[in-house]
């Protein structure tokens, strides 16, 4: 079993569509859960191509709210042909009661063998989010993993790069990076054909996991993409992530998958292809005490406003200022 955590935005999804068809000719079948706020659909539906199965467990974290639902799907799993399980956390999820959960339980061991984990982390973001739960629990994360691959690496200073080796080899010296997707493939495939010895995962300081995170979920009208890049963009850094998918107007391609992260200097990641018909047109906001009236004004406002001028990105709707003073009065209390 290998559980795929990192925090929001750190780019889960894209490592496990970038690992999967590494290991067509594994000798064990790829099975994967996908757990996020209201609608891990979105992102499962991206891995349909290249994945024969895909579980999407659209809810709270696996480590709390949906263990419940994360027990039955394992449950559920065929035993023939046998499996190899991967399971991607929510962003937000604390890492050590999910560990417990996959471990402790003979059930889950035994059927499952060992578990590693791989820490996807933003090196460009590393230790900067907002609030200092996000930072404890990006740090836990890393601290549990028994594998860590880092990502953006490129867009990091030199400064960022060196503080975060000094960090791991403080709260995790003994994991072993990775230094590509096809490395840890290796990996999966060792593993999916003998037994691996269990990391020795440390269980005994769990950050005591709040649910300070909310999540909200608006339908969405065909788009133009300019359009959908200037809405992306006029929400502030608090919201932690939004995505989605929308159909596009005036477009080759009939639909588009999205996210935005709170890195303000990050464009949002358009992925363009067809949207399954189960998939509905949709946004998904993450972040904290979140305005829902506010946001579906913001997209009223969008459509109402004129076409952009060529390469304008500007967009700011009238009510977005208060839903930031809002957050940072509740930050303060």
């Amino acid at each position: 079993m290998v559980i795929v955590t990192g925090f929001l935005g750190a780019g889960k999804t894209t490592f496990l569509r970038e690992l999967l068809p590494l290991l067509s000719d594994c000798a064990r079948r790829p099975y994967v859960i996908l757990n996020d706020f209201l609608n891990a659909e979105i992102d499962s539906a991206t891995l349909k191509g290249v994945v024969d199965e895909v579980h999407a467990i659209s809810a709270g974290c696996v480590c709390c709210e949906s263990s419940d639902a994360l027990n039955r799907t394992l449950h559920a799993i065929r035993n023939e042909p046998p499996p190899i399980v991967f399971i991607e956390a929510n962003g937000t999820t604390d890492p050590y009661p999910l560990i417990e959960l996959v471990t402790l339980l003979p059930r889950h061991f035994q059927r499952f063998g060992p578990v590693l984990q791989v820490n996807i982390i933003n090196e460009k973001r590393w230790q900067k989010r907002l609030l200092p739960w996000d930072r404890s629990l990006e740090r836990a994360q890393a601290a549990t993993a028994s594998h860590i691959l880092t990502n953006r690496s490129s867009a990091a200073s030199l400064k960022q790069q060196l503080r975060l080796r000094t960090d791991l080899s403080k709260i995790n010296p003994h994991a072993e990076r990775v230094l590509s997707i096809p490395d840890f493939a290796k990996v999966i495939r060792a593993l999916s054909q003998s037994a691996i010895p269990q990391p020795e995962l440390n269980l005994s300081a769990p950050i005591g996991h709040a649910h300070h995170h909310v999540a909200t979920r608006i339908e969405l009208p065909a788009l133009r993409e300019e359009d959908l890049i200037r809405w992306l963009v006029s929400f502030p850094a608090h919201i932690l992530r939004i995505k989605g998918a929308v159909r596009l107007i005036n477009s080759e391609h009939e639909a588009c998958f999205f996210q935005r992260t709170d890195d303000e200097l990050e464009r949002p990641t358009i992925l363009k292809g067809k949207m399954p018909e189960t998939t509905l047109p949709c946004a998904v906001f993450i972040g904290i005490k979140l305005d829902s009236q506010a946001i579906q004004q913001s997209l009223k406002e969008l459509l109402a406003a004129p076409p952009p001028s060529a390469g304008e990105v500007n967009f700011t709707p009238t009510r977005l200022p208060a839903l930031l003073s809002h957050h940072k009065q509740k930050i303060s209390e």
